[in-house]
């Protein structure tokens, strides 16, 4: 999961807050941006913030809550950043699919943001201009991450030790948060799913495992020939079964994924380790091309599956 953090504060190095956690999300591998940094003449390098846009799966937008919005280079990062043809018009397809985190450090109390507190309004009735920014770029809009009293005013309000601590709690969030992102992704959900795959032709498992996951008018081409669905994977299959001993061993040696519309293309090379009933041991080396997609129940599924000795 290529995670990306866009940091918005007029004076980052004065911040305890907002510091931290960037420094604690750098730290754990997210690429951290400093708008404020990078543009302090509000001029900011469109291209630039777009191609870093592209390149990551999940975009945190990090910032204090400012009079129930966010710093003014934030507002004009959107504005310019998020342009026709790029975030949404007919061709604003580039941030499709794409996370969209907000996390924010909010000063006054949790109390306050009630209908009976003095802000009056709840902390989510503030973020929906961003909610709708994010369902129009077509982009996953994430629940926000927030902390309240996020602000040090020496001998009024809070110590530095309060806040730096509240600070911890919500990077840890964020962290749990692109944890929890990376074991659901397509990419980390068929990678496993291939080991798992692997793991019971080692076995010879029953043919019902593998036509569970094959589409019924899936395409199977093997070094023994070209076969169609359960049908024919279950006709293959019988016969691999007569010359295979169980207990072998198939290691994949490389793997690559990469998305293609709806679908996954999948490209391995695998070793078979393996005794048999009649050619005794065997050692190959195969090259196989998958294309699978993820269903509505979150089971990966082969339409097409070849296979070629190296």
């Amino acid at each position: 999961m290529n995670a990306l953090m866009i940091v918005a504060h007029p004076n980052l190095d004065e911040s305890i807050a907002n510091k931290n956690i960037a420094e604690i999300m750098s730290d754990k591998g997210v690429s951290v941006r400093n708008i404020m940094d990078l543009y302090p003449d509000y001029k900011v390098d469109i291209e630039a913030e777009q191609l870093a846009l592209m390149e990551a799966d999940t975009i945190i937008f990090q910032y204090p809550f400012y009079w129930y919005n966010m710093p003014a280079i934030l507002k004009q990062w959107f504005d310019e950043v998020f342009s026709f043809n790029f975030a949404y018009g007919p061709e604003g397809d580039k941030l499709k699919g794409k996370n969209f985190l907000l996390s924010f450090t909010v000063g006054g109390p949790a109390d306050s943001y009630s209908p009976i507190g003095y802000n009056h309004f709840r902390i989510e009735e503030f973020t929906k201009p961003m909610e709708q920014t994010a369902y129009l770029a077509q982009m996953t809009f994430l629940a926000p991450v927030y902390e309240h009293g996020m602000v040090y005013v020496p001998n009024v309000y809070n110590t530095k030790e309060a806040v730096e601590e509240r600070a911890a709690k919500q990077a840890d969030r964020l962290v749990k948060i692109l944890d929890d992102l990376e074991s659901t992704a397509p990419e980390h959900m068929i990678n496993e799913f291939v080991k798992d795959w692997f793991a019971h032709f080692d076995k010879m498992a029953d043919d019902g495992y593998f036509n569970h996951h094959l589409d019924k008018q899936a395409k199977l081409k093997f070094v023994e020939g070209e076969y169609i669905g359960h049908e024919g994977f279950s006709e293959w299959y019988k016969e691999i079964k007569k010359l295979i001993k169980p207990d072998n061993e198939h290691i994949i040696k490389s793997i690559s994924i990469n998305k293609h519309d709806d679908y996954y293309k999948v490209d391995l090379t695998v070793n078979l380790k393996a005794d048999t009933y009649h050619d005794g041991f065997i050692d190959l080396n195969v090259k196989e091309t998958w294309k699978v997609a993820i269903t509505r129940d979150g089971r990966v599924k082969i339409h097409e599956y070849k296979v070629s000795t190296i």
